[in-house]
């Protein structure tokens, strides 16, 4: 059987309202109550895909590319400001997000078996939970 991927753009600059409202509540949280102790999580996977013993890391670049390029822009803001959670000094804030923590993760190629860990981000919780998903 063949399988044809098809490569799709990602705009980092453009991103970062790829979260939900619940990420968003969550880092408006932790600013409120200045939580900003840092956090670590992990992204790694449970199970194998059926037929394999072993997946490559692959897609830093475009992590790396997403973390660098995160902000807000002004249409983003609009469109936070038009939910009523939001403060308008946390949405000032956001204004002038940009992620500020490390990023170690295996190198690309890098032979990966369920249950290890592939990207570890060590940043304010604000950052990490923003990030999450």
């Amino acid at each position: 059987m063949n399988f044809v991927f098809q490569q799709q753009s990602f705009d980092p600059i453009h991103a970062a309202l790829f979260t939900d409202l619940y990420e968003l509540t969550m880092v408006q949280a932790y600013w409120a109550h200045r939580m900003n102790q840092p956090a670590t999580f992990e992204i790694f996977f449970r199970t194998l895909p059926e037929n394999r013993n072993f997946v490559l890391a692959s897609g830093l670049e475009d992590v790396l590319a997403y973390l660098e390029n995160l902000q807000f822009r002004d249409d983003d803001i609009a469109y936070l400001k038009n939910h009523a959670q939001f403060q308008d000094d946390f949405i000032e804030w956001l204004k002038s997000f940009r992620f500020a923590g490390d990023v170690y993760a295996v190198p690309e190629g890098t032979v990966v078996f369920a249950n290890e860990p592939i990207l570890q981000i060590v940043a304010p919780r604000a950052e990490t939970e923003l990030i999450e998903t």
